[in-house]
């Protein structure tokens, strides 16, 4: 067994070099190569605080494993991560623990990676303006990612932080290579209203911004929301989309409270939601359709997409040491 610090991890992969694996691994997932078990959500306490446990197995590769995740949304006051999460990788023909992975950066590429690739099937493609909301680990690989889809001219910032977010735009200019105008909004519906392509990247239980100020064509990646009690976008946003997909079906009924909730009060209907990222990528459902549309992408965490980069974060590591 090898334990995998997060300074491994970020030498091991990248963004541009995991995009492929995450397209590849939703495509198997749609072949039945990789899936998906049970999910565990457990409060710790009435601040909001949880843990949650993600299950996935990957018989092609002979691996299958856990995620848990601690979401203490308080964490950010003390200077911590709101997420903590680890990756378990068992043996799927011994039971034997391979590995323990650190995954709080992997998380963050593995969800940007998703976005992006979410993005490159929703969002039109002369789409130049991203709009974040929220400034934490997500949201800065979110900007990365994306601007490997799209020719992004444009980040604008949006934090209830106003301090947070101005750090936030120094970390991203910082970045080598990284030569986009990046600015501060003084508010959600302001960003908002600008962009081509929205981000929310919080762990807000209340809706971050209006669905009314959505222009026609936006495209919404709302990746925060993971509980049936969380909920970063209004009801206005879910009914104004067009078409609305996830990592797997099955798991948004069990945790997306920005669906659920207009759902269970009659203001949408489970048609709603179109399909998959994979459903997509397979080309089983359309896409976008129209340069008016606004379209969404849900999401709620994806074993499926843990797995597989840990497992080919475990290889790439094995391999160095072995050298």
């Amino acid at each position: 067994m090898i334990y995998i610090t997060e300074a491994e991890v970020k030498k091991a992969i990248s963004i541009q070099t995991s995009l492929p694996i995450f397209r590849h691994a939703y495509l198997q997932c749609n072949e039945g190569g990789i899936s998906t078990g049970p999910r565990l959500v457990m409060p710790v306490d009435d601040a909001g605080n949880k843990g949650q446990w993600l299950t996935a197995k990957f018989p092609a590769e002979s691996f299958f494993g856990t995620k848990f995740s601690a979401v203490f949304p308080g964490n950010s006051r003390k200077g911590l991560p709101a997420t903590i999460s680890t990756i378990s990788l068992y043996s799927s023909q011994t039971g034997e623990l391979e590995a323990v992975v650190e995954a709080n950066a992997l998380t963050a590429i593995k969800t940007a990676c998703s976005a992006a690739i979410a993005t490159d099937l929703l969002a039109r493609q002369d789409s130049k303006i991203l709009t974040i909301i929220g400034s934490g680990l997500q949201a800065f690989d979110q900007v990365l990612a994306i601007r490997e889809v799209r020719n992004i001219q444009h980040v604008i910032v949006y934090d209830l932080d106003s301090a947070r977010a101005e750090k936030f735009v120094g970390f991203l200019q910082a970045v080598e290579g990284y030569d986009v105008l990046t600015t501060v909004a003084q508010s959600a519906d302001e960003a908002v209203a600008a962009a081509d392509i929205v981000c929310t990247c919080t762990t807000s239980r209340r809706p971050v911004f209006r669905g009314s100020d959505l222009k026609p064509g936006t495209h919404v990646n709302a990746i925060g929301s993971y509980a049936p009690d969380m909920q970063e976008i209004d009801f206005e946003t879910v009914i104004r989309a067009s078409r609305v997909i996830t990592e797997h079906v099955d798991g948004l009924w069990a945790a997306a409270g920005d669906i659920l909730d207009p759902l269970e009060k009659g203001l949408i209907e489970k048609s709603k939601v179109t399909g998959s990222v994979g459903d997509a990528l397979a080309g089983s459902i359309v896409g976008r359709e129209s340069d008016d549309e606004i379209t969404l992408y849900e999401s709620v965490g994806s074993a499926v997409l843990d797995l597989a980069i840990a497992v080919e974060t475990y290889r790439r590591i094995s391999r160095s040491t072995r050298l």
